[in-house]
């Protein structure tokens, strides 16, 4: 019997009623991430959302000056300030996507990400009609720019949530270590059939290809595919029951 699966989508959302999306479109070189929502009193009108700027001082000022005349923020505090970020606590007036969002239950999995006058939302929907209901609706009042489904087994799902610091130790401690060069010799390995059997290419053809030596190919792919191997081995001990 097949397993339960949910719909996990990743939209790139150009909200024109929100003042995340106002606020990256005025100061082009900060980062700005929604780290949580607090949606319980969307009823009434607003939500409670928690916001990290990243920039320098002189951005972050200029930022906290917007939003302080900003007419959809009903309020905000700053939690904490330092010289490259500021984590701030904003009230601000309800979204239409995120009020269709709650409506249809959808499951937030990540945070949402704000960049180039868009956000970026990872949402979860228990059924193909309630995610086609979403795109529908938010097509009607915002714009979404572009977005990927995939369907996940709700097992899988959970399965993450209950290792979600493994996964997050797996991409950012080891599996970020890898160069750029060694990262482009895995791709050239792997779509010129290095790894297929019997083997399509072999050192000799990659460093052709790139024009290092055999003895540098081989010490760069040793040292990824031992980087990978070893990284995975140390997710799957953290993840075993």
């Amino acid at each position: 019997m097949g397993l339960n699966r949910m719909y996990v989508a990743v939209f790139n959302i150009v909200q024109y009623d929100c003042p995340v999306v106002w606020l990256v479109e005025h100061l082009k070189d900060t980062k700005i991430i929604v780290t949580g929502a607090n949606v319980a009193e969307i009823s009434r009108g607003y939500e409670k959302i928690y916001v990290v700027l990243l920039g320098d001082n002189d951005l972050i000022n200029k930022a906290l000056e917007k939003i302080e005349s900003y007419r959809l923020v009903r309020s905000y505090e700053v939690i904490q300030k330092k010289r490259d970020f500021v984590k701030i606590q904003m009230n601000i007036t309800k979204t239409k996507t995120m009020e269709t969002s709650v409506f249809l239950d959808a499951t937030p999995l990540a945070p949402w990400i704000a960049k180039e006058g868009y956000e970026r939302w990872t949402l979860g929907f228990h059924s193909k009609k309630l995610l086609n209901e979403f795109v529908s609706r938010v097509n009607e009042f915002d714009y979404i720019e572009k977005s990927r489904v995939e369907e996940i087994p709700d097992e899988l799902v959970a399965e993450f949530s209950m290792n979600y610091l493994a996964a997050l130790s797996l991409l950012t401690m080891e599996l970020s270590k890898l160069t750029n060069k060694q990262l482009s010799l895995l791709r050239l390995a792997l779509e010129s059939g290095y790894y297929e059997w019997p083997r399509k290419t072999n050192i000799v053809e990659l460093s052709e290809e790139l024009g290092i030596s055999r003895a540098a190919v081989t010490k760069l792919l040793r040292r990824a595919e031992k980087r990978i191997i070893s990284s995975t081995l140390k997710y799957l001990s953290k993840t075993a029951v």
